[in-house]
């Protein structure tokens, strides 16, 4: 027995100067796939995909293209952890693609700065990731 799905029906999304966001030239999978080939040539490591079209099917919802990439590396945990051990919660850092309802393929993440803007000792990591950060982006946009 296959149950029915409830459609979400997205909003428009709001704008945060703590985010960045650039809309992709890929399609979706596309996407995905240029975005975890360049966090590896970044000499960063995808960690996790996370599925959320998925999650909310379980539930008996349907959602358009969504998938989350955490990435990291553990030299940059290292020194974050020399620094401020804080701010460990902070990462690793969250790559979000999303299919919008104009069939747009957008990529969001939080700031680095934003993210570390509490940790005065961490500024100059902040700014060396939101450089690679910067980059990733590029590759898509």
């Amino acid at each position: 027995m296959t149950q029915d799905l409830i459609q979400v029906d997205y909003a428009e999304p709001s704008v945060s100067e703590d985010q960045c966001v650039v809309r992709s030239t890929l399609g979706f999978h596309a996407t995905i796939d240029r975005l975890k080939r360049e966090i590896e040539t970044l000499d960063m490591g995808v960690i996790h995909e996370i599925n959320p079209q998925m999650l909310l099917e379980r539930g008996g919802y349907s959602i358009l293209g969504a998938r989350q990439i955490l990435f990291f590396h553990p030299r940059y945990a290292a020194r974050l952890l020399a620094l401020d051990p804080a701010a460990f919660p902070e990462i690793p850092l969250k790559a979000v693609v999303m299919e919008g309802r104009d069939g747009a393929i957008t990529v969001r993440c939080r700031r680095v700065e934003s993210l570390f803007k509490p940790y005065p000792a961490l500024q100059e990591l902040a700014a060396e990731l939101s450089e690679k950060v910067g980059k990733l982006f590029a590759t898509v946009s």
